[in-house]
């Protein structure tokens, strides 16, 4: 996914901008990839400089908030990538830190909150919510007045139909259909999207 969102990055033609790198725990990440850019260091032993801007590429919930709180810790400033094929109708809300892929649509009035992965070919109905650290996989449909909790993570084809709820740290199984409210740290799949699983124990 990092490799992925330095192409949208270039895409941007944010002249102030000097793409450096990768930061990984492991430096033979990028063996055999065609990656111009290199691996700087480890993100958990890094010390940001003033002057760095940073985006957070993991597609775990999770994972990527820890990694994020952690930078942040040591001072860290992050940006969002948004790439410039993404349809933004009137009154669209965009978090700080967002990664958003290409050929995403977002309806008039939606909003998603910070740190939040969109990859491609989604649409984000109009006044639905997102929240914060949630991931939204390729090709997903978000539709009018839905809500996405916190570190949510959604499956690649899934779909929430109108005004459906899908609570804090919820899965939605890849081609899922939600059409009823899926509780919080639960894992639903099907269609339609049923309980597989209880996750007591997710993160908080």
């Amino acid at each position: 996914m990092g490799r992925d969102t330095i192409t949208w990055a270039e895409h941007m033609q944010q002249i102030d901008w000097r793409i450096a790198g990768f930061l990984d725990q492991n430096p033979g990440a990028l063996a055999g990839k065609d990656s111009p850019y290199p691996i700087l260091g480890d993100s958990w032993k890094w010390t940001p400089a003033e002057d760095e801007l940073f985006v957070c590429t993991l597609g775990d919930p999770a994972a990527r908030m820890r990694v994020i709180e952690d930078l942040e810790s040591r001072g860290a400033k992050f940006v969002s990538i948004i790439h410039p094929s993404v349809i933004r109708a009137h009154g669209v809300a965009i978090g700080a830190g967002c990664i958003v892929a290409p050929n995403t649509v977002f309806g008039a009035d939606s909003a998603i909150g910070d740190y939040v992965m969109v990859n491609m070919g989604c649409t984000i109905g109009h006044d639905s919510r997102i929240g914060t650290g949630t991931t939204i996989s390729c090709q997903c449909d978000i539709m009018g007045y839905a809500s996405i909790g916190v570190q949510c993570f959604l499956g690649g084809k899934s779909c929430v139909l109108p005004s459906r709820k899908v609570g804090d740290f919820a899965i939605v199984g890849a081609g899922s259909a939600v059409v009823q409210d899926v509780a919080p740290r639960t894992t639903v799949g099907g269609v339609p999207a049923r309980l597989l699983r209880r996750r007591e124990n997710a993160a908080k």
